[in-house]
């Protein structure tokens, strides 16, 4: 069940003045970037079916490695990162416990990924 998070992604063009000088040096005008979208914050109550896992985080502990245990898949690493506010897992601390939503389709269909 492979889903692309880039398959909605906007491409903008960004010429905004303040990167004049690195636009300069690479003798370009301008530069075509992905546009994101915030992720909207969920409540327990919007996802029907909603299950929660809890995981204590230890020093060998990683997203993908996490993603890989609860989905069957570590590319849904950005999931859990996203479900626990933590964007990087430098964020986490030892000993803190992280919520894994599962199943992950029910997270997926209310992003609409």
């Amino acid at each position: 069940m492979p889903i692309s998070r880039y398959r909605k992604t906007r491409i903008i063009r960004n010429a905004d003045s303040r990167y004049t000088e690195i636009f300069k040096k690479r003798d370009i005008r301008y530069a075509d970037q992905y546009s994101f979208e915030k992720f909207k914050s969920l409540k327990l109550k919007d996802v029907p079916n909603l299950q929660i896992e809890t995981h204590v985080w230890s020093s060998s502990d990683r997203f993908y490695k996490l993603a890989g245990q609860y989905y069957g898949d570590s590319v849904y690493w950005w999931v859990i990162a996203l479900f626990n506010n933590t964007p990087l897992e430098t964020d986490v601390k030892i000993g803190q416990k992280l919520f894994i939503p599962i199943p992950l389709e029910a997270i997926i269909s209310v992003w609409e990924i």
